[in-house]
């Protein structure tokens, strides 16, 4: 294994253990505390910091790739783009004659699993 993806997975990792556990301790405080707007507001969107660690983690490894790889991760990234920008529209479609409200929040988790859709089927293509 590169030493570029030894470090993608050690950076990508503690960032999502970081992200649980700042999701985990912010819940639980807020659920137990009264706590004024202002400090829900810095405890709610504490997560983001771990996520933007992710981030850096992706594009540090993005980085690394020769052109084949990135070529590969661009058509993922594209898959999942059009898998969710597609799915959304159509969802809003649905949203009109009474569905459920689709929250803002899954969106990201969609992207994720869409893009990990995506690159087993570059995986496949570029056998």
């Amino acid at each position: 294994m590169k030493q570029a993806t030894k470090t993608y997975y050690k950076n990508f990792f503690l960032s999502m253990a970081l992200y649980m556990a700042t999701v985990l301790a912010t819940v639980y405080y807020l659920r137990n505390n009264e706590v004024a707007m202002w400090l829900q507001v810095v405890l709610v969107l504490l997560p983001v910091v771990p996520a933007l660690m992710a981030l850096k983690a992706e594009l540090t490894y993005y980085r690394s790739l020769d052109e084949l790889q990135r070529q590969q991760a661009m058509e993922a990234v594209l898959i999942a783009f059009l898998i969710v920008a597609f799915g959304t529209f159509t969802y809003g479609f649905l949203e009109g004659i009474g569905f459920p409200r689709l929250d803002t929040i899954f969106i990201l988790p969609l992207m994720t699993f869409a893009w990990g859709f995506g690159r087993a089927i570059t995986a496949r293509k570029y056998k």
